[in-house]
């Protein structure tokens, strides 16, 4: 490791690798993501700045057709790509990821390859989003498990499914309101049936 420029190189674009939002947003599904774009975007200049330059070598891919809801075909391809972050001296660093792609065309393989780089690049440069670095600065809501428990109580169509929503709900045996409930419900499916 004695006299390897690559170490010192990489912890420069580390120290100077600003935060990448996640300004991107899936259309299908609705999640919002960070691009390979946007990394390479916000990386390219302290690459050249410290002189580091990437290599990559597919070590192995699959490919699977797979139909789509309106009658076509997608290809599914998995690749393993390793990734040499190299400088001037000749030293490197290796990364080895896997990318996922789906694409109806020939761009599989590419979207895979990009998948991989850009998250060889996210947790080799450990790059921060501008969400809350910690997760104890916000308290989550808290589980409403009584209106949960009333909501299938309401819509249970059986006894048995009552009996279910008791069992799951053993932390309520001790509420009124829930035993009130789950008696008038069951009184109700039992008339029903009658």
């Amino acid at each position: 490791m004695e006299g390897q420029l690559i170490y010192g190189k990489m912890a420069s674009i580390l120290r100077e690798t600003k935060a990448i939002t996640k300004s991107e947003k899936n259309q299908q599904q609705g999640f919002k993501f960070r691009g390979i774009d946007n990394v390479m975007n916000e990386l390219h200049e302290l690459f050249a700045k410290n002189e580091v330059f990437i290599l990559q070598e597919v070590q192995g891919f699959t490919t699977e057709n797979r139909p789509t809801k309106s009658g076509g075909t997608n290809t599914f391809t998995r690749a393993t790509v390793k990734f040499r972050y190299i400088t001037t001296d000749g030293s490197c660093v290796e990364t080895v990821n896997v990318g996922e792609a789906v694409d109806s065309g020939d761009k599989g393989m590419n979207k895979a390859m990009s998948v991989a780089l850009k998250y060889s690049l996210l947790q080799m440069f450990l790059i921060p989003t501008e969400d809350p670095k910690d997760p104890d600065a916000t308290i989550p809501e808290e589980t409403d498990y009584l209106a949960m428990a009333m909501q299938e109580i309401n819509s249970s169509q059986s006894i048995q499914t009552l009996s279910g929503v008791y069992n799951t709900y053993t932390a309520l045996h001790t509420n009124q309101q829930f035993m009130t409930a789950l008696s008038n419900k069951k009184k109700q499916l039992k008339d029903a049936a009658n």
